[in-house]
């Protein structure tokens, strides 16, 4: 994970990547939003996204019915979909955080 302080928010999460929802922790610091999956994943690649880059957040069904999606857009278009209950709580403090 980043080393840039203190974590502000952390849930345990799913990533989507293709069609597998790898499993792992959700981490918010001062600087980054930060994925680390859980090693018995087929996929464990490490997702560090710079708050400063982020461009939108927005809530979504998971599965077209479970209200515990979180989709994060960056700059450069790339959108994340991570499945994680209360997202309400990386929103607001991710809004705190950017200018």
């Amino acid at each position: 994970m980043k080393d840039d302080g203190d974590v502000l928010v952390r849930a345990r999460a799913n990533l989507w990547r293709g069609a597998e929802a790898v499993g792992g922790r959700l981490v918010l610091t001062r600087n980054h939003l930060c994925f680390r999956a859980h090693a018995l994943n087929i996929q464990t690649d490490p997702l560090d996204l710079p708050i400063g880059q982020i461009v939108s957040m927005r809530k979504y069904n998971n599965l077209k019915i479970i209200p515990n999606g979180l989709a994060v857009t960056m700059a450069s278009g790339a959108v994340y979909h991570f499945v994680v209950r209360r997202s309400d709580r990386f929103i607001a403090a991710i809004e705190a955080r950017r200018p």
